[in-house]
């Protein structure tokens, strides 16, 4: 087979893309230390705006819904714990803190938040709390007795408030087992004498004066807005006598 004849124009083109091949290598064999150490600095840079940002949304979901029973900024006052506590950020992972948001705690007016199971907040709102809450942390006073610190200023059971100012003691059954239940359950931001505070009023005059027992009842069961549904934490005849309680306040 015949050599073929050189053919200096293909042997430059070669030799150039052979040159290019070598100088893009090199540009890669530098750039990679210089990634390695840029690289950690924009995603830290990345997480600590986002968790900024969680904590600015936290901050504005604490205030509108948690607010009412531990206090502005968790400092207590309320019905709820003291959540700014050094001894309670201490003694709590994010997970746990997470948890607590999501599903409430049996037995007490902690309502669950989460939307499954029946709350108001999405996962990504839950964490913004959580985020919040943990933002607070560097600050943290000492509560040793963060659990009941903040319970000093709770009510006992409600009593009917009539317009007229007067306080009379509930006697009947129902209706003190209602003050009972939205002493524990809805007076943190509704008020003791359903005048509102975190929440609307409830008292006679207020909008829900015009709602239908059927209404009021789906609305203690189900939720609306920033407040939580307490269908999974009271029963049918709770959230009943709860309802005939606002409405002998209502008169």
């Amino acid at each position: 087979m015949p050599e073929r004849p050189p053919d200096p124009a293909l042997e430059e083109s070669t030799d150039q893309w052979m040159r290019w091949g070598l100088i893009l290598m090199v540009i890669m064999v530098l750039a990679f230390p210089i990634y390695r150490i840029i690289e950690p600095d924009r995603r830290a840079d990345s997480a600590e705006r986002r968790v900024t940002e969680l904590a600015e949304q936290g901050e504005q979901l604490f205030a509108l819904t948690c607010s009412g029973c531990h206090g502005q900024e968790g400092s207590g006052g309320g019905t709820g714990p003291t959540l700014n506590s050094k001894e309670f950020l201490q003694s709590a992972v994010d997970d746990q803190i997470d948890s607590l948001v999501a599903t409430g705690i049996p037995g007490t007016q902690m309502s669950p938040y989460s939307l499954d199971f029946g709350g108001p907040f999405t996962q990504e709102q839950i964490v913004a709390v959580t985020t919040y809450l943990r933002s607070l942390e560097a600050d943290a006073p000492s509560v040793p007795d963060w659990q009941t610190s903040g319970q000093a200023g709770e009510t006992g059971p409600a009593t009917t408030i009539l317009e007229d100012g007067e306080e009379p003691a509930v006697t009947d059954p129902l209706l003190e087992e209602g003050s009972e239940v939205f002493a524990a359950n809805c007076a943190a931001c509704h008020g003791a004498d359903l005048g509102g505070q975190v929440g609307p009023a409830l008292n006679a005059g207020s909008d829900s004066a015009a709602l239908s027992d059927e209404d009021l009842i789906a609305l203690i069961a189900d939720g609306q807005g920033a407040m939580p549904g307490f269908g999974s934490s009271l029963t049918p005849d709770q959230i009943g006598a709860t309802v005939s309680f606002i409405r002998s306040a209502q008169g």
